[in-house]
């Protein structure tokens, strides 16, 4: 029972009423860690619907909802997110939809429906040249879709697909299966590739496996339940297991969202905590930022992680937002 309650407190805190978030009239200057020390993470920005990143609706728009009324284009509990440097996608599974924010554009755009079937809990998302990959964890559907988001093809056969990594260079798609405790792979076309784990808590075995990252060869799994990171070649072989559980710095409690910066840092997000945590790719801890709250670099329930370039993006899932955060790499 505790481990079923433990899997399901997002879903049960979502429940709960809030109120939709207040942007700053001018956002603050944050830094991580603190003076003296070099600064290693900014703050940028934080957003929670269209308008805030200057995405107007057009006139055709407007015409249409005086007739069809109008359409929400907050997120409601941003969970998953990928960005490139013209989109940012959000899976928004309260919202029974996937958010898309084209950042070259300036346009958004609400997905709640791809081919003849309506989205119910979009959990998963990723992206490349070409293609975006949404995996919904109650219809235990991954769809591929193409860049003008007409559907390409839906993957069946999973127990309940959750995280999403792609790999630009061999076109593969990593899903994590959670309830069947492995990691699934397929090319960007939806050909099955191979299997990577199964149920234990040895290295290459996994305990409800759910958020991925992939960067440069290696694979990243979020080994939620066993309270750890695997890291994998894109082969499936493994290389190296970091992590232990409890609320300590390099400790997790409810490890979500991974992303690697381009000096191969890995971001792990801690729902429990408030916290965004880094550590080196031998799992050694390096430095963690934020805490529970809803002021500008605080977080209730962080989930997805993407890094594009040098700015990380955390879903800030029950605060309703997202918020975006720079790298700042080290001089030679």
């Amino acid at each position: 029972m505790t481990l079923h309650w433990f899997l399901l407190l997002p879903l049960l805190l979502s429940a709960c009423a809030t109120t939709a978030p207040v942007l700053p009239e001018v956002m603050p200057h944050l830094v991580w860690p603190a003076a003296p020390e070099p600064a290693r993470i900014e703050f940028v920005n934080l957003f929670s619907k269209a308008d805030d990143l200057g995405m107007k609706k057009s006139f055709f728009s407007k015409l249409i909802e005086f007739f069809a009324g109008a359409e929400e284009r907050r997120m409601t509990r941003p969970y998953a997110i990928a960005a490139n440097s013209e989109k940012i996608i959000v899976a928004d599974p309260d919202a029974s939809a996937v958010h898309l924010f084209d950042l070259k554009r300036k346009k958004y755009r609400k997905l709640n429906r791809t081919g003849n079937l309506h989205l119910e809990t979009p959990i998963g998302v990723a992206i490349s040249d070409d293609r975006l990959f949404i995996a919904d964890s109650q219809l235990n559907k991954v769809f591929i879709l193409d860049e003008k988001l007409e559907l390409l093809t839906v993957l069946q056969g999973f127990q309940r697909p959750t995280g999403l990594a792609f790999d630009p260079v061999r076109q593969y798609l990593y899903i994590a299966d959670t309830l069947a405790h492995q990691v699934k792979v397929f090319d960007h076309n939806g050909q099955f590739q191979f299997i990577i784990g199964e149920h234990g808590e040895n290295n290459a075995q996994f305990n409800f496996p759910t958020h991925l990252a992939f960067s440069g060869d290696r694979l990243f799994v979020n080994d939620t339940m066993n309270f750890r990171i695997q890291i994998f070649e894109f082969d499936g072989r493994h290389l190296k297991t970091f992590g232990k559980h409890g609320d300590a710095s390099g400790s997790f409690a409810q490890s979500k969202g991974l992303a690697i910066d381009a000096d191969g840092h890995v971001y792990v997000a801690d729902a429990m905590s408030g916290r965004v945590q880094i550590f080196d790719q031998n799992g050694v801890f390096l430095l963690d930022f934020g805490s529970f709250g809803n002021t500008p670099g605080s977080f209730q329930l962080p989930a997805g992680l993407s890094f594009w370039e040098d700015k990380l993006y955390v879903a800030d899932s029950f605060n309703g937002r997202v918020q975006v955060f720079r790298y700042l790499a080290v001089e030679n």
